[in-house]
């Protein structure tokens, strides 16, 4: 079965939030095989969002996502964190040190020495 979802009749012209996401991922029906995601009136799309699209792929292994109606922006920012996520996550601190304060007069002794 082939699912369309027009994304402007759920979110406005504007794609914010991993938790906004979810409520696409609410819009899928289980029995769907194939999902259209109509992009028509939308003009951007935030990289939370976008990854959480590619969670929601991610998790539907069994359904063919589509995408119509994306504008340059939306499809760079999809390939962006496409292209992320096959990537090892490279973390610039690794030894980071760790300092617990017992009130607030704790923390502010310590900025202040420093």
């Amino acid at each position: 079965m082939e699912q369309i979802i027009k994304l402007n009749t759920i979110y406005s012209a504007d794609l914010y939030t991993r938790s906004r996401a979810l409520e696409l991922h609410a819009c899928i029906n289980k029995d769907a095989t194939m999902v259209t995601l109509d992009f028509e009136g939308i003009g951007f799309m935030s990289r939370s969002f976008a990854d959480e699209v590619c969670n929601i792929i991610d998790d539907n292994k069994d359904v063919i996502f589509k995408f119509v109606n994306r504008n340059s922006d939306i499809e760079a920012m999809m390939t962006k964190v496409s292209d992320s996520r096959s990537q090892e996550r490279k973390r610039g601190i690794s030894n980071a040190k760790v300092h617990k304060f017992k009130d607030m007069d704790s923390l502010s002794e310590f900025l202040l020495a420093m």
